[in-house]
């Protein structure tokens, strides 16, 4: 009885139902405020996320800010009434020409191939072409070529316009006698060169458009840059160029403009027509070769396999050796190189050093005189089996040292 009564004093009252989802809610209650809070917070920064464009980091981009951005002089011939209109795709490039302007052509990774060229060329009068490959200038500059690239050495370039006789350009519109840039970019030849340098054969110029000035080829493109549109006359170049007309459309083409194949050809379709045939016969004839010159095997043999001897085993078999014929310059021999590749790998001298390094680390190792070691493990030669087990049991006890210090 005293036990039983000790047992129900001692057992714990069992805890309400409830008492822990009411603690919950009371938790829950307590940090509402601050949860619904930060909910907040981190869906008015989603919202702003998603609502804000990815900034624009390419290379001439007229969105783009950063120095290697061409926005600066995208905004200043906004502010002198020159209507820019920004496109990334063949269709809203062709549509935004419909309604007249200049096209300024920037393809730097040649997304579009010649058949969308040609239809750009359809659809654009005048045209500024930035450091065009040869695909657009056959489509849309063909009086003009490639000339290489203008030398970064020297002095910034001068306007100096020259048609292909030497003499002024008849047509207005052409960068003004008395402005420099910067040197840098693509060079080309065409029926009026500005800002030409001598190449050692036919001069080429940074600046390149057909006789009317209906395409012009900027290999200087880098004269559009926020960096470098300060220096020099870069600026005037970029606005007299980009702004002789009330609209201009720049172009950039984008992934989007790249041309996929309706139905992906097979790689089966390009082979010849006699592959198929040619392959299923030398298959026959491989197969029939098998049968004629295949081995035929018979029923498995069961083999014993070798003995397997333990290294103990082998050691001491090996010793029994040496003792019957009395060979202990051996025995001696393969005790002497056997401690020191040990010793060389404890102290970690690697397995090509020399026996004299062993000796001189094991001696700076065990603070012990270099030619007592040198003795025991290089010079002692035993001369009777009794002396070799006692070398054999000093070599052990040296290793043991080792090992252990």
């Amino acid at each position: 009885m005293s036990t039983m009564a000790e047992d129900k004093t001692l057992a714990p009252a069992p805890s309400p139902a409830g008492s822990a989802p009411e603690s919950g809610r009371r938790r829950f209650r307590r940090w509402r405020f601050w949860l619904i809070l930060v909910l907040l917070l981190a869906a008015a920064v989603l919202v702003r996320m998603l609502a804000t464009p990815a900034s624009d980091r390419d290379n001439l981009s007229p969105q783009n800010p950063a120095p290697n951005g061409a926005k600066a002089v995208a905004e200043v011939l906004r502010q002198q009434g020159t209507e820019v209109i920004l496109t990334d795709t063949l269709p809203a490039t062709r549509e935004a020409l419909d309604d007249g302007g200049t096209l300024l052509f920037h393809d730097a990774n040649g997304y579009l191939d010649e058949e969308q060229l040609g239809r750009l060329a359809d659809s654009a009068g005048q045209v500024i072409l930035i450091e065009p490959g040869f695909r657009e200038l056959r489509a849309l500059a063909p009086d003009i070529t490639a000339a290489g690239v203008v030398p970064e050495e020297g002095s910034p370039l001068a306007a100096n316009c020259r048609t292909g006789n030497g003499g002024p350009p008849a047509a207005d519109g052409f960068p003004a006698e008395n402005g420099s840039i910067t040197r840098g970019g693509l060079a080309y030849r065409g029926p009026v060169m500005c800002y030409s340098f001598s190449t050692g054969a036919q001069p080429a110029a940074a600046y390149a458009a057909t006789a009317d000035g209906s395409a012009v080829v900027l290999g200087a493109g880098h004269v559009l840059s926020n960096e470098q549109i300060v220096r020099e006359a870069n600026a005037a170049l970029a606005l007299n160029t980009l702004g002789q007309n009330d609209r201009l459309v720049w172009y950039r083409p984008s992934l989007a403009d790249i041309s996929i194949a309706e139905e992906p050809q097979s790689p089966l379709a390009l082979l010849p027509s006699w592959v198929t045939p040619v392959a299923l016969w030398l298959l026959a004839v491989g197969v029939l070769a098998m049968f004629w010159k295949g081995r035929r095997l018979g029923p498995l043999v069961e083999e014993p396999l070798p003995v397997v001897v333990r290294s103990a085993e082998t050691a001491a078999g090996r010793a029994r050796l040496y003792q019957d014929s009395k060979s202990l310059d051996r025995a001696a021999a393969t005790l002497r190189a056997a401690t020191l590749n040990r010793l060389a790998a404890e102290l970690r001298l690697g397995a090509g050093a020399r026996a004299a390094e062993v000796v001189d680390a094991t001696a700076r190792h065990l603070d012990r005189p270099a030619v007592e070691l040198d003795a025991l493990l290089r010079g002692f030669v035993p001369r009777t089996e009794a002396q070799l087990v006692d070398w054999a049991q000093n070599l052990q006890q040296l290793e043991e040292e080792v090992t252990d210090r």
